[in-house]
């Protein structure tokens, strides 16, 4: 019997469960349970399922065991996936060593080590495509969407938002061409990778109904500190013209969400950002850039953080430092920051009337999107107990 499956029955047998009690409450067929018995084979999903089965919301824990215990090459490529989309930089990194001479999995371990890379900071944001333009996918159809999505990541620090949209609608029909039933997990995963980058893309063409859709997605996914401190993130900058104690509210429930990783790189950043939206503010307010800022240095993205670039393109505030910032940010397609220069444009004098056109922008691109939060079961527990329900 392998190490994993005795795991999972003592497991079974340590808390005085049954099959059928357990398939119930899983929303699995109780076969899947006594061939694993029979055979020690498995699901990655049932697997992932039965750790919040057994564990609550401690699963993670018993995951993290599981996830090096696992022989087969289908399920250490789910093993991957999951380290890495939980930030799980320690489980990464643990799977990467004892897999790096599994010729098998040689395009998995390459691709995983540009991610463990990226997650620790190894190289700038803007290097990203750099990396991502020498990954290798062969005939693997999982390993080429997931290429496709850090296409688009690219695509953000690039600024190209509009092409975001564009590209992710494409890749969303690419995952749902994953029918195989063992696929599951890795479409989940995708969906909330594209939800990572539908998020930023939709907040700065202003079509914030879809931004802050996405937002929630990503706060309420209880996937990872990181993720939520983001989520957070874009649903408090979609507030920025329309309620300041709102945006407030959110971005400081993501600094504190933020700390909560342990990753001093990612604190320190959700901490300036809450200062230099608190300056946005002063500045609103008093008509001074405030002096106190974060500067390109204390910043991930550095001069190109879109709120170091705002206080830098308005200058003096003067109608025509105004006027040259409102066509940088328009020529980006960022409409919710082109949106704030005009409204500093009324406030330097710009006529109400002259202004409304130019501030309300909406952009007609190709791209719509079809999956549901319901969709998304594998790291969505809720219930403390053995009666907890499980989202399938």
């Amino acid at each position: 019997m392998g190490a994993l499956q005795q795991d999972v029955l003592n497991c079974f047998d340590d808390l005085f469960l049954d099959f059928d009690s357990a398939a119930s409450k899983l929303n699995i067929h109780v076969n899947q349970l006594y061939n694993f018995k029979r055979t020690g084979k498995i699901g990655f999903r049932t697997l992932l399922k039965l750790s919040q089965f057994f564990y609550k919301a401690k699963y993670h824990e018993l995951m993290q065991e599981w996830c090096l215990k696992l022989t087969t090459t289908e399920a250490i490529k789910h093993a991957f996936e999951y380290a890495a989309i939980k930030r799980d930089i320690p489980l990464l990194e643990k799977l990467l060593k004892a897999h790096r001479m599994d010729s098998n999995l040689i395009n998995y371990t390459q691709f995983y080590q540009v991610i463990y890379n990226y997650m620790l900071g190894e190289f700038r944001p803007q290097e990203l495509r750099n990396y991502v333009n020498t990954l290798k996918c062969g005939k693997d159809k999982e390993l080429k969407v997931l290429k496709d999505i850090f296409s688009c990541y690219c695509l953000y620090f690039e600024n190209k938002y509009a092409t975001i949209v564009e590209k992710a609608s494409d890749i969303e029909k690419e995952i749902y061409e994953l029918s195989d039933a063992r696929k599951t997990f890795f479409k989940e995963c995708y969906l909330i990778r594209l939800s990572e980058v539908f998020a930023p893309a939709y907040l700065y063409l202003k079509d914030l109904s879809k931004a802050r859709r996405h937002a929630e997605f990503l706060f309420s996914s209880n996937l990872s500190a990181k993720t939520k401190s983001d989520g957070y993130y874009y649903m408090g900058v979609s507030f920025i013209e329309e309620d300041k104690k709102e945006c407030l509210r959110y971005i400081r429930m993501s600094a504190d969400e933020a700390k909560k990783t342990n990753d001093l790189r990612i604190a320190a950043e959700a901490k300036n950002t809450l200062k230099l939206v608190e300056g946005f503010y002063s500045y609103k307010e008093k008509g001074e850039i405030p002096q106190n800022l974060p500067t390109p240095k204390d910043m991930i993205l550095g001069e190109k953080n879109l709120f170091l670039r705002y206080f830098q393109l308005i200058k003096d505030g003067t109608l025509s430092d105004l006027a040259c910032a409102y066509s940088a940010f328009t020529q980006e397609f960022n409409f919710l920051f082109s949106s704030i220069v005009v409204g500093d444009m009324i406030d330097a004098g710009l006529d109400p009337l002259v202004a409304a056109p130019i501030k309300d922008i909406q952009l007609n691109y190709k791209g719509e999107e079809y999956f549901e939060k319901d969709f998304i079961g594998s790291f969505i527990y809720s219930g403390g107990s053995a009666s907890g329900k499980f989202v399938n």
